[in-house]
């Protein structure tokens, strides 16, 4: 992200149009506020994690570690900010297992590890039920803490 942010600092032609004129002129903790709070949005309005698919979970992750990045820059380490943090990184976690158990399979056959007997304990259907619970449980957790930046 920092990489892609840097790109387009130093590549786009944002300064020059009116839109970008006005990135300017607005306070740093503005424009960073508005980012956070569309990434807090793209999180929360995952809807029920449980309903969701692999993929679906999958790009909320995507979304989820883009804000927890975000999120992290800066030095604003109040106890609301560890609180947020502590909680995103818990549905983050949550949201890695769901993703590893959901990509485990295809790795196992790519591997030509299917057939090892070990290899069911890695994508059993108990464990998904287990960590769905568990991530809808952080998602809770994540939606309740404050915002620090509000």
């Amino acid at each position: 992200m920092i990489i892609d942010f840097a790109e387009w600092i130093s590549m786009k032609d944002w300064r020059s149009d009116k839109k970008g004129a006005a990135l300017l002129a607005s306070p740093a903790k503005s424009f960073a506020s508005t980012v956070l709070d569309k990434l807090w949005k793209r999180v929360t309005r995952g809807g029920n994690l449980v309903d969701l698919d692999d993929e679906a979970r999958h790009q909320l992750r995507i979304t989820a570690k883009k804000l927890r990045y975000a999120a992290g820059m800066g030095k604003a380490e109040t106890k609301r900010h560890k609180r947020f943090i502590t909680a995103m990184e818990g549905l983050q976690d949550q949201l890695g297992s769901l993703n590893d158990l959901a990509t485990a399979p295809d790795m196992l056959s790519k591997l030509a590890l299917s057939g090892v007997p070990a290899a069911g304990d890695l994508v059993s259907a108990a464990d998904k039920g287990t960590l769905l619970n568990a991530t809808a449980e952080a998602d809770d957790a994540f939606v309740d803490a404050k915002r620090f930046w509000r």
